[in-house]
C-alpha cells in the first residue's frame, strides 16, 4: 500500500506542478488545521465511524459513489467520489483504514482546484471513552483554490468540532456497533 500511496502522492505533485505551470507565477496557498473531538465509545467502536460507509450514519448528506470496489467497503485502497454541491467532484482514496490502531486517512482531490490530505488518530480516553484527533491539510491547485484553503481556519475547526462531536455521539448512543 505504501508503494501505491507514494505513487498517488507523486501523481498529485506532478498535477499540481502542471497547473502551477498553467497559473504562471501565481501563488497557491496550503493550509493545516486540527480539531480534538471527545467520543463515548472506544477505540474500537468509534474509529469505523470515520471510514466512507458508516459516515453516513452521522452525517445525512453524506453519499459516497464508489468506484473500487464499487459495492462499498472500509479497507485502505477504497476510491470513491462525492459532490459536495458546489459543482466540484472530489475523488477521495482511502490511504489508512486501521480500526485496531484508531487510524484512519484519505487523500482527497477536487481537479483544478484542491489537493487534501484527512488525517485521523483516534485514542483511548478511558475504558468507554475516547478522543479523535482530526487535521486537514488544504493545498490549492489554482489560484482558483485558494479561497478554499483560506476557509481552514479556527472558526471552521470550532464549528467541525462541535458538528462531528455532536453526531457521532448520537450515532454511538443509537447502538452503533463496529466493523
Amino acid at each position: 500500500m505504501k508503494t501505491y500511496f507514494t505513487k498517488w502522492t507523486w501523481g498529485v505533485a506532478l498535477v499540481q506542478a502542471a497547473l502551477a505551470g498553467e497559473a504562471g507565477t501565481a501563488v497557491v496557498e496550503q493550509r493545516t488545521q486540527s480539531f480534538t473531538i471527545e467520543l463515548n465509545g472506544s477505540v474500537s467502536d468509534v474509529t469505523p465511524f470515520f471510514g466512507p460507509v458508516r459516515e453516513a450514519e452521522w452525517a445525512p448528506d453524506w453519499s459516497p459513489r464508489f468506484i473500487h470496489p464499487a459495492e462499498g467497503v472500509q479497507r485502505e485502497g477504497v476510491v470513491f467520489t462525492t459532490s459536495p454541491g458546489h459543482g466540484k467532484d472530489r475523488l477521495w482514496l482511502l490511504t489508512t483504514y486501521d480500526v485496531r490502531n484508531g487510524r484512519v486517512e484519505y487523500v482527497v482531490v477536487t481537479p483544478a482546484f484542491t489537493a487534501n490530505e484527512i488525517k485521523i488518530c483516534v485514542v483511548p480516553d478511558s475504558e468507554q471513552h475516547c478522543k479523535a484527533r482530526i487535521t486537514y491539510r488544504r493545498s490549492a491547485l489554482t489560484p482558483d483554490g485558494n479561497a478554499e484553503v483560506a476557509k481552514l481556519d479556527a472558526h471552521w475547526a470550532e464549528e467541525q468540532r462541535i458538528h462531528w462531536q455532536t453526531a457521532i455521539n448520537a450515532a454511538l448512543a443509537k447502538g452503533g456497533v463496529h466493523d
